[in-house]
């Protein structure tokens, strides 16, 4: 990735004991899925973002299963998106890592208009057992993709939810659940473009125009529809940085 022309803009490195409530906020907070996002599940340990899930009896909002997410206070609009990590291995559980922009009006047809109005914007989804979701299942891999609403003449349609770029961007890596990789997109005024560890791994102007709104900057732990491992099990999302950068308009 060249980022002649770009400026670092956001970073952390989560060094400290806490999470920085300045920087960040918990989303989402409460039922989800199979089980609840809470606060609990984000904390930090030696420089690193931990999101775990686990099973609790104690939980916040009662006995079930409990993930974490949280998402940038600032909003953000184009520029290139990356975060260094490791991701939770999903095989056997459904866990899975994101890292995601989404705008205020993606899911309305009336607002994200096939895109210009907003987007989801999946930089990374690392999937694995999961129907549909790789070329190469049971493989360690990551997927990117776009989800819009509005489509003047969508290919397909998915009642009350947005269309799905029909060709996911999938790449296969073999470690990705046990060492460190970055991945990143480049949203400009044309494209989406994907890296993963600096190198170009697919892009797409999926919709009717890329989105020109600001974004929300999205880290989760993603509960599944339903957990298929035992209640003893559990697992982590490891991220070492994220880093925004944008070009001065």
């Amino acid at each position: 990735m060249d980022l002649n022309g770009y400026k670092l803009v956001f970073e952390d490195n989560f060094e400290g004991k806490e999470l920085d409530l300045k920087k960040w906020q918990y989303r989402g907070s409460g039922a989800r899925r199979c089980g609840f996002n809470a606060p609990s599940q984000v904390f930090l340990n030696n420089g690193h973002l931990i999101l775990k899930y686990q099973y609790r009896t104690d939980g916040e909002f009662g006995e079930g299963w409990y993930a974490g997410m949280i998402s940038a206070r600032e909003r953000f609009t184009r520029g290139y998106f990356e975060i260094r990590c490791i991701c939770n291995d999903p095989a056997g559980s459904n866990f899975w890592s994101a890292f995601w922009l989404q705008s205020r009006g993606s899911y309305d047809p009336e607002i994200s208009k096939g895109g210009p109005g907003g987007a989801e914007i999946d930089i990374i989804e690392a999937f694995r057992d999961r129907d549909k979701a790789l070329d190469f299942p049971g493989t360690p891999g990551v997927e990117s993709t776009i989800h819009v609403t509005g489509m003047k003449n969508p290919p397909y349609t998915v009642e009350g939810h947005s269309t799905q770029h029909p060709s996911p961007i999938r790449t296969q890596i073999s470690d990705c659940y046990t060492a460190f990789h970055t991945y990143g997109c480049e949203w400009t005024e044309e494209v989406y473009r994907f890296y993963v560890d600096g190198r170009l791994v697919g892009e797409t102007n999926w919709g009717d125009g890329v989105s020109e709104v600001d974004e929300e900057m999205i880290i989760s732990l993603e509960l599944p529809g339903e957990a298929v491992c035992a209640k003893e099990c559990s697992g982590e999302f490891i991220v070492d940085y994220v880093r925004v950068y944008q070009k001065d308009e």
